[in-house]
């Protein structure tokens, strides 16, 4: 469960027992001079990147759910990730989507191989399953990037969207919490951008993973926020031209 420090709104995994060996885990964590990152939102360097919130991980009609895999935890994120949405698109804060997929398996890398479940449709572009969720309401002037890997910036436009936007600090949300979201944040963090992950927007099918990779990405190399913080600040934001 990630509990919130009162002070900042940055989460931290509760201690767990494995095995009778908390207490020296702890210790050995605790021994290192981890600091977590605070950023501010600036009016005209702010981006919003929302990653693979498709129709195959998020509809109850999509491969995932006809697969017998349970996308509860990622459906969490529609509703908070709808009202970050609006309060961006409010002050004018670019809104850049990811979707992930591929032809086929043959060039859908390692992702697809590993998923058994993948190879005889799913994540494939051009079909419905591969669009953006029509609740979340994408609009026409927002901007777009296709991926075939975990990472949004692996063979895509992103940086330079995101340089074209002048983008300093990017807020992420989306799906898969320990995967895509993990790995697009901290290769932002090598190009210089400050990432915000916004936990309550983020998702993932193995809910069990979710609150390590929060704790791993926030330890590690982005600030981790809730949603009512962060939409605090984005409402005391100018609006951007």
């Amino acid at each position: 469960m990630v509990k919130f420090l009162a002070s900042c709104g940055l989460p931290m995994l509760e201690e767990r027992s494995l095995n009778g060996e908390d207490d020296t885990m702890t210790e050995q964590r605790d021994a290192v001079p981890f600091e977590t990152v605070t950023w501010d939102l600036v009016p005209g360097r702010t981006v919003v990147v929302v990653i693979d919130p498709q129709n195959d991980f998020l509809h109850a009609d999509g491969w995932y759910a006809q697969k017998g895999i349970d996308i509860t935890h990622m459906r969490r994120t529609i509703e908070p990730t709808k009202q970050l949405l609006a309060d961006a698109r409010a002050k004018n804060i670019p809104v850049v989507w990811t979707r992930h997929g591929s032809r086929g398996v043959e060039d859908g890398g390692p992702f697809m191989r590993l998923r058994p479940f993948l190879k005889e449709g799913g994540l494939r572009q051009g079909t419905w399953g591969y669009q953006i969720l029509e609740d979340l309401a994408p609009q026409e002037d927002d901007w777009f990037v296709d991926k075939s890997r975990l990472s949004a910036f692996f063979n895509s436009n992103l940086e330079g969207i995101l340089r074209a936007l002048n983008a300093d600090t990017v807020l992420f949300a989306g799906v898969l919490t320990n995967q895509c979201v993990a790995a697009t944040s901290k290769d932002a963090m090598f190009r210089d951008f400050k990432p915000i992950v916004v936990e309550d927007c983020t998702g993932t099918t193995l809910p069990h993973l979710h609150d390590p990779a929060i704790e791993m990405m926030q330890v590690g190399w982005c600030e981790v926020r809730d949603l009512e913080s962060t939409l605090s600040e984005i409402r005391q934001l100018a609006a951007s031209c």
